[in-house]
């Protein structure tokens, strides 16, 4: 990995209290009917991103950070990110039917608490200097899958 400085002490907790504001937040907005929610989930990875970067020197607007977003997502797979952002829309319509609603909820909140710790921990080592493609693909996915199987890390 290569890296614009190597002195972080201190960056990297900064930046790991403002990832579980992001799955705080993406965890929140998993709670509120499709339409609230999406933009409110979106909204939390942004606004982490535009803080993660600023813990780590670098300046973006909500705009940019969208797109380095993207970039995570793209890193992490199109078929993996498919099927994983897939369920959110599996939990949207869960909740929709009313009956359904707790078991949606519950599914988009651990899918979308999984997904804003993935950008988080991605876009840190983004911050820190990683560019290699695979690379950070392979962080978002470890990451995503070590918060789906242990929530409470």
């Amino acid at each position: 990995m290569t890296s614009v400085s190597s002195d972080f002490s201190g960056r990297d907790d900064d930046a790991d209290g403002v990832v579980a504001l992001m799955v705080t937040g993406a965890i929140g907005a998993a709670v509120v009917p499709f339409p609230v929610g999406w933009p409110m989930f979106i909204a939390a990875l942004c606004g982490g991103v535009v803080k993660i970067g600023a813990i780590y020197d670098i300046t973006l607007d909500k705009d940019e950070a969208w797109k380095l977003v993207l970039q995570l997502f793209k890193a992490a797979g199109l078929m993996w990110l498919g099927l994983t952002v897939g369920s959110k829309f599996i939990a949207a319509i869960l909740q929709a039917t009313g009956a359904g609603y707790a078991v949606g909820a519950a599914l988009d909140a651990a899918v979308s608490g999984a997904l804003a710790y993935a950008v988080g921990k991605s876009s840190q080592a983004y911050f820190k200097g990683e560019r290699d493609k695979a690379a950070l693909g392979r962080k978002f996915r470890e990451a995503f899958e070590a918060k789906k199987n242990n929530p409470e890390s």
